[in-house]
C-alpha cells in the first residue's frame, strides 16, 4: 500500500456515514429477517434471530467504517481499494455459516443460507455510504 496524498475523511463524517450506514443496514436485515422468518422460509432458527442479526449487522458496519477510515488515511485510492476489500470480505464472511451447517446438526440448509444472505445489505451499505465517492 503507498502513502495517500489523499485527505483522510474528517472522523465527524466518517462517523456519521457510519451511523447512517448502520441504520439503512438494520432496517434492511430487519425486514430481510421479518419476511424469512413469517413466511417460513427458514427451517431452523437457531442462528437466525433478531438480536443476532442486529449484533452482527452492526459489527458489519462498524468494521467497514474503521477499515475505511483507516484506508483514508493510508492509500491513495481509499474508494476502490474500500470496494475490493469489501467484496473479498464479504466472500469470506460466508465461511462460518457454511461451516455451522456442518458443524451444528440444528443449523439446515436453508438457515445457513438465509444468514449468508445477510450479509450482503451491509456489505452493499457500507459500499454505497462510506467512500467519498461510490
Amino acid at each position: 500500500m503507498s502513502i495517500s496524498n489523499h485527505t483522510p475523511v474528517p472522523i465527524g463524517t466518517l462517523v456519521t456515514r457510519g451511523l447512517g450506514a448502520l441504520v439503512i443496514a438494520l432496517l434492511i436485515n430487519f425486514v430481510l429477517g421479518w419476511i424469512a422468518l413469517s413466511q417460513d422460509l427458514i427451517g431452523s432458527t437457531a442462528f437466525f434471530r433478531y438480536p443476532a442479526i442486529a449484533v452482527w449487522t452492526s459489527l458489519g458496519i462498524g468494521g467497514a467504517t474503521v477499515v475505511y477510515g483507516l484506508l483514508s488515511q493510508r492509500v491513495a485510492t481509499p474508494d476502490r481499494t474500500f470496494v475490493r476489500v469489501a467484496a473479498a470480505v464479504l466472500v469470506l464472511s460466508f465461511i462460518p455459516d457454511i461451516a455451522l451447517l456442518f458443524a451444528s446438526e440444528s443449523v439446515t440448509t436453508s438457515e445457513a443460507i438465509g444468514l449468508m444472505a445477510l450479509h450482503v445489505p451491509p456489505a452493499i451499505v457500507a459500499v454505497l455510504t462510506l467512500p467519498e465517492r461510490s
